[in-house]
Parts: structure tokens; C-alpha cells; sequence
């Protein structure tokens, strides 16, 4: 160790010696060649040669060592071969001027070679930083194909089941039961739509796993219920068949209860996928001490078990010579495997070898058990836990007589929105720009105005300042309706003269007690405990 250190501090000394001794050696071979053409050349051009010495050592070993040989030369010279011999004192003056002519030359010639130098460097650096942004973009490109093909793999899931029961709803308009579970369902994937989009729209966060969960306690088993109907149509459509081993008490975790069903939708989707028609799917719920164990095994193809961990890579096919055949993008088993690290699981596969099928188990931590009363509040699958925090009245307030202006560019959303107004007993005005905005604001003199930001030609934000500056409408109750839901998007609404800011989409109950609050009163109920200007 000692020597290793020595050699390490000595390295720095032993390139110095070699540079200056690079300098000592130019010279002294000048000096010898000097002194063999001294017959010759007797007292004339002392320092010619010595040109060389200077020239050379600049080139092999830098500035210092170079201003080193120019000093060694100058010695050497008056030392050598300027009389009198050995002597440093210069007295002729056209000696003093060659001296002078000498020096000059070598220092400019040194400068130039460090400043040819230096760009060669700065050349060489930007040429690495070059490669370094070149590599960076392709990264980036990486992340970017990654990310379209994250949206598309995530949002096939929950769309698949709103298309068969729109389907079915076509089939079975007649049937008030179908048409109640066709709606559950449609509700229940339109939240998983919106909460897979809110965090999708950042591109970085998700690409680098840093998804917010939404952690509460839930009964397991409602996750996988929802997974299940997500790729049922799929299991249907190959008929295979699935069985699902899930006790009947209640498995409690404290996790996100849309991501745990994404995750799970990934891996009964994986085993659909690579299962042939007909083949078997099992899902297996068990707890285990402290832990809960939750295994999707089939009798698929299987894959070799060296390729166990490389599977959970992005863009891994299980069995690549068959992408044509069972197509994808090998994302799946990644987002699961990053889903389930951030509830504090682990993910592992195994599987007996290609064509012998594969199992896939998510351990996840257990929750601790609980009480009746709790539990209750968790039993009902069927219901939208974000529309019951909305802010209710009291008590039912009557909306008869009570004018509302829509202005949204989307004629159908338009349309529906103005269909359910006035089904609440709101009479309804609809505008498709700011300027037939403010035109029915100044006909009409609606309650309130609940208006788009996106909108053509004059935006939303320039329509409400307008509104705001005239005298006959400027006490209008204002709602900005958008897509736009940034800290920023709130402060501009709040100084266009907004006194709501909601984010679309948002439940039509929520839009619906917000315009009556502020229609009853002049700030929203006390009830939802917010301020006047809000952002939901």
C-alpha cells in the first residue's frame, strides 16, 4: 500500500523531470552541434541553432519546459560561443540585438504553438461534448419511444372493456340491469383512464419511475376484481379459461388500489397473451405471515430460465423470434415491475423452460387487520370515492329559474353538459367563441358563466377581462373549465377575473354544486371548507 502511494505522488514529479529534462537535452545536443560547426561558423550566428533547441522542446514538452530551453539556450550561447569565452556578460551590441532578436522570436513562436494548443484542445473537448449531447438525444429519442409506447400499453387496458359495454349497452338498451352494470363499468375505466392520464402527461417522471401513488387501505381482492375485468374480453376471446383462488376475508394492504389493478391487468394480460386458445390462467391469492403473495401462473410458452430477470428489461420480448406473431412492445412486465417496487413488493418470474409455461408472484406487504366499522367504508366497489369527496349541500337547493352560459368550443361536450344543466331545472345558454361569449353574457345576463379556456380566436382568459371591464355584465359569477391545471394556468384565471378555476375532466355533480354555491352565495359553501378562488 505504502508503494502504491509512493508511486502515485512520484508521478506527477517523474512527467515534470521528463518535460524539463527534454529542455536540457534539446540544448545540450545544440550545444555539441554548435560546437562541431564552430571551425565554420567561429563567432557568427551564436544563437541560430539554438532556434531549434526552443522549437523542439515547445513541441514534445509545452510552454515551461520551452521557456526553460530558451533561458539554457541563452546561457549556453554567451557561456560558449560569445566572447569571451566563459563569460555571461554580453557587451557587443550587435550580439545584445541577436540576443534580443532571439528571445522575441522564441517567445512568439511559443505563444503561437500554446494558442494552436489550446484550440486543438477546445476542438477536442467540444468534439467530446458533442458526442456527450449526441448520446444525450438518443437517450432522450429512447425515452421518448418508451413513453408512446408506456401511453398506448396503459391506456389499451381500461379502453378495452369500455368498448364491449358500449357494445352490449347497443345490444341491450332495453335491459335497465344491463344498462346499470354497462354504466358501473364505463364509470369505474373512465377513472382509470383519468388518474393513467394525470400521470402520463409528465413524460420524465414515469420514464424514471416516479409515479405518485394514491396509498390507502384496501381489501386486495377489489384491485383484483377490477384487474380481472379489464382483460376479460380478452380471456373470453381466446377461450381460455381462468380460475381465481381468493379467500373470503378481506386482504388488506396500503397501496394504490388503480395502479394494483394496472399491475395485476399487465400480468393476467402477459399470460392471456402468450397463452394459446383454450390454454389455463390461474390467479392465486394467499396470505403468508406478514407478507401477501398474489401468483398468475399459465401453461403458456414459457421462456428459458436464464431470461427471468432480463424479461422485466423495457421492450423484452419473453420468446423475441415470435414478435410478429405475439406483437407488443415488451413493456408490460416493466411497468409491474416498477409498480410494484413502489408499493414495496418485490416481482419475480419463473418458469420450467420454453414451452413449460410461467409464473409470475408479487409479494406485497400485508396491512394489518381491520376493525368491522372500518371495513365498511371500504366495501362498495362499485363507488367513485373522488365524487364523494366532492363538496355536497346541505340540503337540496332548487335550480328552477337559475340561468347558466356554456362556452365551449367542443359543440358535443357542449351539447351534454347543456343536456344535464338543464335536466337540474338550469336554463341554459351555449356560446362557441369568447365574442359570441360576451355578446349572450350582455343579451342574457346569466347567474353564472362556465367557460372553456382553449377557445378560437379570442382565448378564454381575454374573454373573462373583457367581461369584467363592462359595466352592464362585470358581476357575473365566472368558472374557468379547463384542461390547463398548472399553479401558473390558476394565477392567470385568478387576474382574468375568474372566481373558480376547475381542471377537466371533473364529475358533473362537482361542476354542479360549485355553480350553485356560487349562484346561492358569493363565495362557494363553507361546507367544502376552501377559500373563494379555488382550484379542483
Amino acid at each position: 500500500m505504502v508503494s502504491i502511494l509512493n508511486d502515485r505522488s512520484s508521478g506527477p514529479w517523474r512527467a515534470m523531470v521528463r518535460r524539463y529534462g527534454t529542455a536540457i537535452l534539446s540544448t545540450g545536443v545544440v550545444i555539441w552541434v554548435r560546437s562541431l560547426l564552430q571551425p565554420w561558423l567561429n563567432e557568427e550566428c551564436p544563437f541560430s541553432l539554438f532556434y531549434l533547441s526552443a522549437l523542439l522542446t515547445v513541441w514534445i514538452a509545452g510552454t515551461g519546459p520551452a521557456i526553460f530551453a530558451v533561458g539554457l539556450g541563452t546561457v549556453a550561447a554567451a557561456h560558449f560561443f560569445i566572447p569571451p569565452s566563459s563569460s555571461l556578460l554580453i557587451d557587443d551590441v550587435p550580439d545584445l540585438v541577436q540576443l534580443i532578436i532571439y528571445v522575441f522570436v522564441n517567445c512568439v513562436a511559443i505563444m503561437l504553438f500554446n494558442r494552436a494548443e489550446r484550440q486543438r484542445d477546445l476542438a477536442e473537448n467540444r468534439s467530446l461534448e458533442n458526442e456527450r449531447l449526441s448520446d444525450d438525444l438518443r437517450k432522450a429519442d429512447l425515452r421518448k419511444d418508451e413513453f408512446l409506447a408506456l401511453l398506448a400499453h396503459e391506456l389499451r387496458n381500461p379502453l378495452a372493456p369500455i368498448r364491449t359495454s358500449l357494445a352490449l349497452l347497443e345490444r341491450n338498451e332495453s335491459s335497465p340491469d344491463v344498462v346499470r352494470r354497462m354504466r358501473e363499468i364505463i364509470h369505474r375505466q373512465t377513472i382509470h383512464l383519468i388518474r393513467i392520464t394525470d400521470d402520463l402527461l409528465d413524460v420524465s417522471r414515469f420514464c424514471r419511475g416516479k409515479v405518485e401513488l394514491q396509498v390507502r387501505r384496501i381489501d386486495l381482492r377489489l384491485a383484483i376484481a377490477d384487474a380481472i375485468e379489464m382483460v376479460e374480453s380478452s380471456l373470453k376471446s381466446k377461450s381460455q379459461r381462468f380460475q381465481s383462488l381468493i379467500p373470503d376475508d378481506p386482504i388488506w394492504v396500503d397501496g394504490d388500489r388503480v395502479r394494483l389493478a394496472q399491475l395485476l391487468a399487465n400480468l393476467l394480460g402477459n399470460a392471456s397473451k402468450y397463452t394459446p386458445e383454450a390454454g389455463r390462467i390461474t390467479l392465486n391469492l394467499e396470505p403468508i405471515d406478514d407478507l401477501v403473495s398474489i401468483m398468475v401462473s399459465d401453461n403458456g410458452i414459457g421462456f428459458a430460465p436464464v431470461q427471468a430477470d432480463r424479461i422485466f428489461e423495457p421492450f423484452v420480448q419473453i420468446d423475441a423470434s415470435r414478435t410478429r406473431e405475439y406483437g407488443g412492445l415488451g413493456v408490460g412486465l416493466t411497468i409491474v415491475n416498477r409498480l410494484v417496487a413502489l408499493h414495496g413488493g418485490t416481482l419475480s418470474a419463473t418458469s420450467r423452460g420454453p414451452g413449460m409455461g410461467s409464473c409470475f408472484t408479487v409479494t406485497l406487504p400485508a396491512a394489518t387487520t381491520m376493525q368491522s366499522s372500518d371495513a365498511n367504508l371500504f366495501a362498495d366497489d362499485f363507488t367513485d370515492n373522488a365524487s364523494r369527496t366532492s363538496c355536497q349541500s346541505e340540503s337540496s337547493v332548487t335550480t328552477k329559474g337559475k340561468s347558466l352560459l356554456l362556452v365551449e368550443d367542443n359543440k358535443d361536450a357542449s351539447a351534454l353538459l347543456a343536456e344535464l344543466f338543464e335536466s337540474e331545472g338550469f336554463q341554459v345558454y351555449q356560446a362557441y367563441d369568447g365574442v359570441e361569449a360576451i355578446q349572450k353574457a350582455t343579451q342574457t345576463h346569466p347567474d353564472v358563466i362556465i367557460m372553456d379556456i382553449g377557445l378560437p380566436g379570442m382565448d378564454g382568459y381575454e374573454t373573462a377581462r373583457r367581461i369584467r371591464r363592462s359595466r352592464t355584465i362585470a358581476g357575473i359569477k365566472m368558472i374557468a373549465l379547463t384542461g390547463w391545471g398548472g399553479p401558473t394556468d390558476r394565477d392567470l384565471a385568478i387576474q382574468a377575473g375568474f372566481d373558480l378555476h376547475l381542471i377537466k375532466p371533473i364529475a358533473f355533480q362537482t361542476l354542479h354544486d360549485r355553480a350553485q354555491a356560487m349562484i346561492d352565495e358569493p363565495v362557494p359553501s363553507e361546507k367544502c371548507d376552501k377559500p373563494s378562488f379555488a382550484q379542483t
